[in-house]
């Protein structure tokens, strides 16, 4: 097997999803075990995505928190 098409499949991008069978993850999993190159990048994956998450998750929070506010002000007009 051929690591490098194994690291570019996106298997490792699904492991990270959880988008896995249990077999597929198992088999992720030996292969990080014996692979170090294959563990790394699924841990620079991880990184990526919880850094993702962390940054999308606080814009999403001030956006739905101003789309709130203008629905509160728009039925305060509405309804003084």
């Amino acid at each position: 097997m051929n690591i490098g098409d194994y690291i570019t499949s996106g298997i490792l991008q699904d492991y990270c999803l959880g988008l896995l069978t249990v077999e597929e993850e198992r088999k992720v999993e030996t292969m990080c075990h014996d692979y170090p190159v294959v563990a790394k990048e699924l841990h620079l994956l991880l990184q990526t995505l919880d850094k993702y998450v962390e940054n999308d998750t606080i814009s999403s929070r001030d956006e739905f928190r101003m789309k709130v506010w203008e629905a509160v002000k728009k039925l305060w007009k509405e309804n003084p």
